[in-house]
């Protein structure tokens, strides 16, 4: 992980983030359903402003710029008193990469640096929100050790299907002459799209698997997830389009030779599960390939970071690949099938406890 440092902001670094962060936490607001579209930059503003009467000098609140070797890389916000009055506790109100050092694992060690800030400043803990529409948020918090203290959920009960609210961007455009958000809109929505679009490719990829439908769609999907994601500067999401792109080459067309460069860059630029993934089905294309060792390590490493994530089906997959590579190494495989019929019965994984029995039948 690259070592990030922080700094206390400039007053010129503060006005622009105030008017960043402003346009991003409205759309996000809009966007949960929780604010309508009209006034939701200005009521940002209002809100941010509030909770910052002195600018950057306002007491008990670290206003930061992450930077890597003096060169600024993103901003965080934290309160070193919670709003609720959790003892000890500070809060984080606001953390972001800059676009241009999106993808290089940024995120995490920012973080970092803002934990030991607030640390060094007396807090035990730190708790923070984070939208559930925000995938990528929840997978650096939950893999960074935060756990969920509360949950709200919603069910909108007036209509079927969620409206499309255009975003404040255009507000801010249009009626102010700024356009200083539409660069951020734009890529909320290219990201948005891309994962719309990858989503229905896994779906397509589940229709191939149980020859439950037409499949047709997977590739075309994939290839348009890629493409957005990557206009976006979104490197994981660009990863994990990546890698089901290699799944799709290796399991639908049999084609390990053209899944391997696909699967190799997701391996190098995903985050974990995704990263997971990639090596499994490296491993696969290795074991097919004759060399034990190589696969071995492979599913091995693969494994690990399901244990980290915690996927026990994911496991138990993995265990199938492992207990067949022992098999032919010599090596004892009792354990492991132990161990895979145990967590795929747990999670109820009929389709992989079946793979088990036919591995434990093989190998005995």
């Amino acid at each position: 992980m690259t070592e990030v440092t922080v700094r206390q902001m400039t007053p010129t670094e503060f006005d622009r983030w105030q008017h960043d962060l402003a346009t991003d936490y409205a759309g996000e607001q809009v966007t949960a359903g929780n604010w309508p579209a009209e006034g939701a930059y200005e009521r940002a503003r209002e809100e941010t402003a509030a909770r910052l009467p002195q600018g950057p000098a306002t007491d008990g609140m670290l206003t930061l710029i992450g930077t890597v070797d003096g060169e600024p890389v993103g901003r965080l916000w934290i309160g070193l008193a919670h709003p609720r009055g959790v003892p000890d506790c500070a809060f984080l109100y606001d953390i972001e990469v800059a676009a241009e050092h999106r993808g290089r694992g940024l995120g995490r060690g920012l973080l970092t640096a803002g934990e030991a800030a607030a640390r060094d400043r007396g807090a035990h803990a730190l708790e923070l929100n984070v939208f559930g529409a925000n995938p990528t948020a929840n997978d650096l918090y939950r893999t960074s050790g935060y756990q969920a203290v509360t949950q709200q959920m919603r069910k909108d009960l007036l209509r079927t299907a969620p409206r499309f609210v255009p975003s404040p961007a255009y507000e801010q455009a249009a009626f102010t002459g700024d356009p200083g958000g539409l660069a951020g809109a734009d890529r909320r929505l290219s990201v948005q799209e891309a994962e719309i679009c990858l989503s229905r490719a896994k779906l397509a990829h589940a229709r191939f698997l149980t020859g439950s439908g037409d499949h047709d769609e997977e590739l075309p999907l994939l290839d348009r997830a890629v493409a957005l994601f990557r206009q976006a500067g979104d490197v994981t999401g660009e990863a994990e389009a990546l890698g089901w792109t290699g799944i799709f080459h290796q399991v639908v067309r049999k084609d390990d030779t053209e899944a391997v460069p696909f699967l190799r860059q997701a391996a190098e630029r995903g985050d974990p599960l995704t990263r997971s993934f990639a090596l499994r089905h490296l491993g696969v294309a290795e074991h097919r390939a004759g060399h034990l060792t190589a696969a071995r390590e492979l599913l091995e490493e693969s494994t690990a970071l399901r244990r980290e994530h915690g996927f026990p089906v994911g496991i138990a997959a993995n265990l199938v690949g492992l207990i067949y590579i022992a098999a032919a190494e010599g090596r004892d495989t009792a354990d492991m099938i132990t161990e895979a019929r145990a967590l795929a019965t747990a999670a109820g994984a009929t389709s992989i406890l079946a793979e088990v029995e036919e591995a434990a039948q093989a190998t005995s």
